[in-house]
């Protein structure tokens, strides 16, 4: 029992470094710090860090393909599978971390898991609403909101790379990084919490035509707003940065 007091410990306080109120969102850290019981059992049970990610990836492809057949309750479950992957999500890179296996490939699968699950999870999302409303805008947009945000991952992971090349090549110090200096932490807290929010909302309202158009239309909007904010604030970075 010492032994399993003090696993949870470690890794509570190594992880707390990472996920606090300075560096998450509310949403995050609460979810963050449900995660830390599935993670410290996944230890206890010396789970691989990449398997994790595996069944996450599985876990993702239930969840999307729930949403699709239509029915509402399988929406339903869906919403709570959308929420155990989100959890499981933490729990890689922790145990990683406690074991001190951490690889670029972990990195990169985990990455990959997370731009395919919402992504599609979004469009998903929207041709069930197209299905159940009969509105083909919602088809629409939700299409539209599903392509930013894998572009808006892929601007992301671009830029860093090539600015990586870029103050190789030229000996510049420029930072991979650009989003605390253009997004606000609390603005970008709020799209994470409102994404979040929204889709966890469509557990209460995806059998009331009405309740679901707004929970939709709002999910949406969070995304393109956020999306097209970053990829914009990536594009004016690098050309004001980049002058070769």
């Amino acid at each position: 029992m010492k032994n399993i007091n003090q696993i949870y410990r470690r890794i509570f306080k190594k992880e707390n470094k990472i996920y606090n109120f300075k560096t998450s969102s509310l949403v995050t850290l609460l979810l963050f710090r449900i995660s830390l019981l599935f993670s410290f059992m996944f230890i206890i049970l010396r789970f691989e860090p990449n398997k994790i990610t595996y069944l996450n990836f599985f876990l993702s492809l239930i969840s999307i393909t729930l949403i699709f057949i239509g029915s509402a309750n399988f929406v339903s479950i869906a919403i709570i599978i959308f929420f155990i992957c989100y959890l499981f999500d933490f729990c890689d890179g922790c145990i990683a971390r406690y074991f001190n296996v951490s690889s670029h490939y972990g990195r990169f699968i985990d990455g990959l898991s997370d731009i395919f699950l919402k992504s599609f999870l979004v469009l998903a999302i929207s041709y069930y609403g197209f299905n159940f409303l009969n509105n083909k805008h919602i088809l629409i947009v939700g299409s539209i909101a599903a392509l930013l945000a894998s572009f808006d991952t892929f601007v992301l992971d671009r830029y860093s790379a090539l600015i990586r090349w870029y103050n190789q090549k030229f000996n510049e110090n420029i930072s991979p990084y650009i989003y605390k200096k253009i997004i606000p932490n609390k603005l970008s807290f709020f799209y994470n919490d409102a994404y979040i929010l929204l889709v966890g909302l469509i557990f209460f309202t995806n059998q009331n035509e009405e309740k679901l158009y707004y929970n939709l239309i709002f999910l949406f909007g969070v995304i393109i707003i956020s999306a097209m904010h970053n990829i914009i604030a990536h594009l004016f970075f690098f050309h004001k940065n980049v002058k070769h």
